[in-house]
């Protein structure tokens, strides 16, 4: 009896010990297939031009010298600002209709017509922060290989969270020395790790905070910095090639100690490590300090990324980022015509800490720049009432001595031990401001508070602003310049009226800047 039921149970155990085997069978040559595609996929570049373009850092490397643009001006800004005793329209008899040549071929200057009744606001530069934004963000990630091993990092960008993914075949630690091999073996290690799906969603947070090139680029670059490690080659090489996909003109350049990343930009730098490789200038330059120089000498490949449509990192200024505020007051203080006044202005510390790393472009970013919604509106609300019912004249003789005396001056060696141009809320926010940084913050005011048309005028070691005063023109110095008369006011020559020029620079000739990026 017991030996025929195990007779009819042998079949039923013989066919689970089958379907078993089968299965394990199966689930092991699913596996091998998903592993041989896996690899297979981390295998592959990503495009024909990756491919190309490794091909090619495989090749011959050229050393070349290196360079540092120079300072816009010719000689040394004065320690000390001069000083009339008492302010008039003008101490001394001008050059009157000097025409200006133009040196350098300028922009026409923007005119903004404002009135007293005129809403007090401008272009809404800061966008909204995103809702929920100190709860942080998180960007959709959808790798193209589903089963890859993906890691989770919590980025804090100018104070909100970001968190982000990416493949963890994405880390790797280079040999050393560096050279053109290790460079090449980086660049192909990143662009067959199916990079498009990490890039999407670092677009996705750009979008989300409107971050302009820079703010872009300085993201990657602190991404890299936690993938990598801060200040290590491999976030660097990471920096250069998140760019390259994302579309700037970008190159790497290696000595022995160090890689470096050259980046073409628009406007073009000052004070800033660059070289010349066809005709186009990259210059060495971090999102994250300023004033880097590298050294003398570097290595750097000799074609170009195959695409033909790669740009220049834009370093516009006419929009914020949507970061969260950090507000803190700075009062104000001027006299003018035996009246004292004093006010607080708002700031925004997030805005100081964004521009803190913005390498000293080309002067025309900062008086194309659009001042900060809420510093700009609250300094109108203020400034405002004392212009009420003025004369245009009247109007630019006030913003002229609240820019002159409410700021203090120091030359940018002096307060920052090197050179920094300003942008217009920097100047109210840092204890002190030279003269462009003044030019840019009083040609601010006088565009939009009082609507009237600027020139800006560069000495060898001086820049300043004239005035064209369409109705009731005033005397003193002035410069004929497109069939117009601009009448000099100079915010870094305390006390000066309208049309009196600095002792040190009456016999030169300035140049028109150029605003054309």
């Amino acid at each position: 009896m017991r030996h025929s039921a195990f007779s009819y149970l042998r079949p039923v155990l013989l066919l689970v010990v089958m379907f078993f085997t089968l299965s394990l069978t199966a689930n092991s040559q699913d596996f091998e297939e998903w592993k041989e595609n896996y690899l297979q996929e981390f295998k592959d570049f990503q495009n024909k031009y990756d491919k190309q373009f490794h091909k090619m850092l495989q090749q011959e490397w050229t050393n070349l010298d290196v360079n540092i643009s120079p300072d816009p001006y010719k000689e040394n800004k004065p320690e000390r600002p001069p000083t009339v005793e008492e302010p008039s329209v003008s101490d001394s008899k001008p050059v009157p209709n000097v025409s200006l040549t133009n040196k350098e071929k300028s922009s026409p200057p923007v005119t903004k017509k404002t009135t007293d009744t005129d809403e007090i606001t401008v272009e809404n530069r800061k966008k909204a922060p995103p809702a929920n934004l100190q709860s942080g963000l998180k960007p959709t990630f959808k790798p193209t290989v589903e089963k890859a091993d993906v890691t989770t990092k919590n980025l804090m960008f100018f104070d909100v969270p970001i968190r982000y993914r990416y493949y963890t075949a994405f880390q790797k630690q280079i040999d050393k020395p560096v050279n053109k091999k290790v460079i090449s073996n980086f660049w192909k290690h990143l662009s067959t790790k199916d990079y498009p799906p990490f890039l999407n969603q670092i677009k996705q947070v750009q979008n989300k905070l409107s971050l302009n090139d820079f703010g872009y680029a300085q993201l990657l670059e602190n991404i890299g910095e936690q993938i990598y490690g801060k200040d290590t080659p491999e976030s660097t090489l990471f920096a250069w090639f998140m760019l390259t996909q994302s579309g700037f003109n970008t190159r790497i350049g290696y000595n022995q100690e160090n890689v470096y990343l050259l980046i073409q930009t628009t406007p073009r730098l000052f004070n800033t490590t660059y070289f010349t490789m066809k005709g186009t200038k990259y210059y060495a330059i971090s999102f994250n300090e300023t004033n880097n120089k590298a050294p003398s000498k570097l290595y750097t490949y000799k074609g170009d990324y195959p695409k033909s449509d790669m740009k220049a990192l834009n370093l516009s200024a006419t929009d914020f980022p949507a970061f969260p505020e950090k507000p803190m007051n700075k009062t104000m203080s001027f006299s003018y015509k035996d009246t004292s006044y004093s006010f607080d202005v708002p700031i925004n510390q997030q805005v100081i800490n964004y521009y803190k790393n913005y390498p000293n472009a080309y002067l025309g970013l900062y008086f194309n720049s659009r001042m900060d919604t809420t510093t700009y509106n609250q300094l109108a609300r203020s400034l405002r009432p004392l212009l009420k019912g003025k004369s245009d004249f009247e109007k630019v003789s006030i913003l002229l001595r609240f820019v002159q005396t409410s700021l203090e001056y120091k030359t940018d060696q002096q307060q920052f031990n090197k050179e920094k141009y300003m942008f217009p809320e920097e100047a109210l926010y840092y204890p002190a401001a030279d003269c462009e940084d003044r030019a840019a913050l009083f040609a601010y005011l006088v565009e939009h508070l009082v609507g009237l048309d600027y020139i800006s005028l560069r000495y060898p070691n001086h820049l300043t602003v004239a005035v064209h005063f369409p109705e009731n023109p005033p005397e003193g110095t002035h410069f004929n310049y497109r069939g117009k008369s601009y009448y000099m006011a100079d915010p870094t020559y305390i006390n000066a009226g309208i049309g009196m020029v600095m002792p040190s620079i009456k016999n030169k000739s300035p140049e028109i800047m150029d605003w054309e990026m």
